[in-house]
């Protein structure tokens, strides 16, 4: 009996053994197309530029190597210069895969999945001798990629911490790590990213000091019907404190600045709404704030747009000078983006409102087309009548002067110009004066005491400008040939 026993559960075993050892083939073999989707979804992008890429399947792990190049077009507008190359920025990488259905069970982790993946970098050796004097012996960037069964996955990013100081210079940096979480579905077709970076400081003796904390950003994604990405997303960040010795002295501390955006779909249109925030802002002993900006776009036509991201992520991928790929996005506007235009869109900036010492600046503004139809673009009067806008807002007299003495002050003042500051401000006062006086005679301008206001409104072709109609030079009727 005991042998039966003893016999049975070698076999069981054997099985187990034969089944898992099974298994982990079929995984490696499904994983391998995964990863061939996702550097698929990554070659798409137009950020990078899969330069190589190469895998090799094992039975029980595998591993990717890959060259991406950072895609010149987003850089070169800022270090292009004639007859010289634009420099190259490539980052190698290595990715070795465990495949499942138990990828973690060495680590006692019996959670089944297709695969495990941990990306190591790989860096030139002037980068890596750089990034070494303030990681160390540590990885500067760690990713650990957990791939499902249906192809979806939990990305975990982490960024090491570091102390740096530099005893002769007195350069000081502080950074306390990143730590981030990508849960994404099959296909990339739904998104959620969570990342916090608590703070990071730096100093140098005799020239200023910064420091930031608690910046966060959160994203939740999914695939519209038009196939644009819509859902949710923010940035916060708790403060930000500045203090410039050297130069231009300068002082100042920024608390709760936030943005949050939504991207809704309703049918085939695309709404969005970004709203900016900002709790409270020190310059040099002044506050301001709170301060708050809402702006939408909305009825915008959802696969024309889809058709201009994928056109515009194509010209990327080409290696196109500056004009080329200017005159290709002209022309990829004219030929898909008209759908934008005809079907009733509307941009605006609901509100934007600032406290200031002096008082408060409020303003909004709205602008949309209405029944507009291609043929428009050659006439200018029916496309006028087309749009409908308006703006208006309320600013302080003394925030008016303030900003003008501080042009003043960078323009004309200083120690060697021999004009005092308050002989500025004088002279800046009584022109600014001056010429609000001469608005408000024109209707240009309302003045009610020391706040200043205006209002503008364009329909059906028709302008008013504070309550009064302004005739556009089509209205006005050519004088006849009796008149003249």
């Amino acid at each position: 009996m005991k042998r039966k026993v003893i016999i049975a559960s070698i076999s069981t075993v054997a099985a187990l053994a034969v089944a898992y050892v099974g298994g982990t083939w079929y995984a490696g073999r499904a994983v391998q197309d995964t990863m061939q989707k996702q550097h698929e979804w990554l070659a798409s992008l137009p950020y990078f530029i899969v330069k190589d890429r190469s895998y090799h399947r094992g039975w029980f792990s595998s591993t990717e190597t890959a060259t991406l190049q950072v895609n010149p077009d987003y850089y070169r507008f800022f270090l292009e210069r004639e007859g010289e190359p634009l420099p190259v920025f490539e980052l190698k990488y290595t990715q070795n895969v465990t495949h499942g259905p138990l990828p973690l069970l060495g680590h006692f982790n019996l959670h089944p999945y297709k695969a495990v993946v941990d990306t190591e970098f790989k860096f030139s050796p002037e980068t890596q001798k750089f990034l070494s004097r303030f990681f160390g012996e540590q990885k500067p960037i760690q990713i650990e990629n957990r791939i499902g069964f249906t192809d979806d996955g939990v990305m975990s990013i982490k960024v090491p911490s570091f102390d740096y100081e530099e005893a002769i210079s007195g350069v000081k940096a502080k950074w306390q790590g990143l730590d981030a979480t990508l849960d994404y579905g099959g296909d990339f077709n739904s998104i959620k990213l969570a990342a916090l970076a608590p703070g990071l400081s730096g100093e140098a003796k005799d020239k200023g000091s910064f420091a930031l904390r608690n910046l966060s950003a959160t994203l939740d994604h999914k695939r519209g019907n038009a196939g644009i990405m819509i859902g949710t997303s923010s940035i916060k960040l708790e403060q930000l404190n500045l203090n410039l010795a050297e130069g231009q002295p300068l002082k100042l501390q920024l608390d709760q600045l936030a943005y949050n955006g939504q991207i809704s779909e309703k049918g085939e249109f695309i709404d969005g709404l970004a709203r900016f925030t900002l709790d409270k802002l020190q310059l040099d002993g002044k506050p301001y704030g709170p301060a708050e900006m809402v702006a939408t776009a909305s009825h915008l036509h959802g696969p024309t747009l889809a058709k201009l991201s994928d056109g515009l992520t194509r010209l990327q991928k080409q290696k196109l000078t500056r004009e080329q790929f200017t005159d290709a996005v002209v022309k990829l506007a004219k030929t898909e983006g008209m759908p934008l235009l005809t079907n009733d869109p509307k941009l605006a900036i609901q509100s934007f409102n600032v406290k200031l010492p002096d008082g408060a600046i409020r303003f909004s503004a709205e602008v949309g087309l209405k029944g507009f139809v291609a043929a428009d673009l050659d006439k200018p009067v029916d496309l006028v009548k087309k749009l409908d806008a308006r703006a208006d807002f309320n600013v302080p007299r003394k925030v008016i002067e303030t900003v003008a003495s501080w042009q003043a002050r960078n323009m004309f003042g200083g120690s060697e110009s021999g004009i005092s500051n308050d002989d500025l401000d004088y002279l800046v006062g009584q022109f600014v004066e001056g010429q609000i006086n001469r608005l408000a005679e024109q209707k240009l301008i309302r003045v009610d005491g020391d706040l200043l206001s205006a209002d503008a409104k364009l329909s059906e072709g028709a302008f008013t400008l504070n309550g009064n109609k302004v005739p556009l030079p089509w209205d006005q009727q050519p004088a006849t040939e009796a008149e003249q």
